[in-house]
């Protein structure tokens, strides 16, 4: 692969960088929702990924509506 200089091969890097800044941003915020202890931090990432990887958003998904179907015909 060839190196390319310059802003135009940067814009795809940088908006997924700034998209992973929006959701984690609970962890930097100065407000009441903010994470300090390393198990939250380590679990918001988790979740994060889970909820942005079509796979695994796939299989909890499934899962969660059998869920549903189960726990509503009581």
């Amino acid at each position: 692969a060839r190196h390319v200089a310059g802003k135009a091969a940067t814009i795809t890097i940088e908006q997924d960088n700034s998209n992973t800044r929006h959701h984690l941003a609970r962890m930097t915020r100065r407000t009441k929702v903010v994470s300090k202890k390393p198990r939250m931090v380590y679990d918001s990432i988790k979740l994060w990924l889970a909820l942005t990887t079509p796979d695994i958003f796939a299989h909890y998904q499934g899962i969660f509506t059998i869920y549903l179907q189960v726990n509503t015909l009581n």
